[in-house]
C-alpha cells in the first residue's frame, strides 16, 4: 500500500496548495488534463484529454477518438497491469468505483473497456450500474431509453438493452430508468443471473458504479466481481473519503487490486 499512500499524501498537498477557492468537477469526465497513477500493486499513469465532444462519441475517449496517443497507449498499460495480476486466470469482470463523485470513474471503466475490446477476437461489454447518476451512454453517444434498471426490474430481456459501440467487439448496457431501489436491484438474483450470462458470452466485463463511500452499491456489487478498481482525483478526494473508500471495499469482501488517481498535471 505505500504507492496509494503516497498518492494520498500527494493529493492532500495539491489541495492544501490550491486553497479552499478551488473549483468542483460536476462531471465524472475530468475537463482538465489528467494523469492518474495507481496503488495496491498497479504501477502506471494515465493522461485524459480535455476538449469538445467529437460526434457522439465524446472526446475523453481517447482510446477511441485518439488511440495513437500517449494518453490512450497508458490505458492499455492499465490493461496489461490488470490482466497479468494471474496468468492462470485474469479477471474477467471488473468493477469501478470511486470515493466521491466527480474522480473520473466513467471516463476510466468506458476507456479500460475500449482497451480491452482492441485485442482481435476478444468480447467486451461495459456495464453502467450507477443507476443514480449514468454517464457511460453519454460518453459512448448510445441511446438510454432501456438499460440495467429495466432488466433487473423485470419484463425486458437482455437482447433489449445490449446496444453495440462504435468498436466492433465492445457492446454497452447503458443504467436506463432511474429506479428507487438501486442497492436491492444490484444485490439481488437479477444481477447474479445476468452476471452469469455475461461471464459466459464475454471475455471482460467492465462495470461502472456509484462512489462507495455515499452508497451501498458499488460495495453489493464489488464482491461479485473478480476485481475492483478505486479511482481518486488528484486536489479533490479527501484523505479521508480515500481510506474509507478502501477499507469499505475490503470490508465488503471485494477483490480490492488498485487504486487510480487522476488530476496529476507532472
Amino acid at each position: 500500500m505505500g504507492k496509494m499512500q503516497e498518492a494520498l499524501r500527494r493529493a492532500e498537498e495539491e489541495r492544501a496548495r490550491r486553497g479552499p477557492t478551488a473549483k468542483t468537477e460536476q462531471s465524472d469526465a475530468p475537463r482538465a488534463a489528467t494523469a492518474p497513477s495507481f496503488g495496491g500493486g498497479l504501477a502506471t499513469s494515465v493522461a485524459i484529454s480535455s476538449g469538445p465532444r467529437m460526434g457522439d462519441v465524446d472526446q475523453h475517449l481517447v482510446v477511441l477518438t485518439n488511440p495513437k496517443s500517449e494518453h490512450a497507449e497508458q490505458y492499455r498499460t492499465l490493461r496489461a497491469n490488470l490482466l497479468s495480476l494471474s496468468e492462470q486466470s485474469p479477471p474477467k469482470v471488473f468493477v469501478v468505483t470511486s470515493a466521491v463523485h466527480g474522480d473520473g470513474k466513467s471516463v476510466t471503466t468506458v476507456n479500460l473497456a475500449c482497451s480491452l475490446a482492441e485485442e482481435t477476437g476478444r468480447r467486451v461489454v461495459v456495464v453502467d450500474a450507477d443507476m443514480r447518476k449514468p454517464a457511460c451512454h453519454k460518453l459512448l453517444g448510445i441511446d438510454n431509453q432501456r438499460g440495467l434498471a429495466d432488466y433487473l426490474s423485470g419484463g425486458t430481456m437482455i437482447e433489449m438493452v445490449l446496444q453495440r459501440t462504435r468498436l466492433p467487439n465492445l457492446w454497452a448496457v447503458p443504467a436506463g430508468r432511474i429506479p428507487p431501489n438501486t442497492a436491492e436491484l444490484l444485490g439481488g438474483r437479477g444481477m447474479d443471473d445476468l452476471l452469469a450470462r455475461l461471464r459466459r458470452d464475454y471475455d471482460h466485463v467492465v462495470i461502472d458504479t456509484p462512489p462507495v463511500v455515499s452508497m451501498m452499491d458499488a460495495a453489493v456489487l464489488s464482491p461479485k466481481a473478480d476485481a475492483s478498481l478505486l479511482v481518486l482525483r488528484m486536489g479533490r478526494t479527501p484523505r479521508q473519503s480515500a481510506r474509507q473508500a478502501a477499507e469499505l471495499l475490503r470490508k465488503a469482501g471485494a477483490k480490492f487490486v488498485g487504486s487510480v488517481l487522476t488530476g496529476v498535471t507532472a
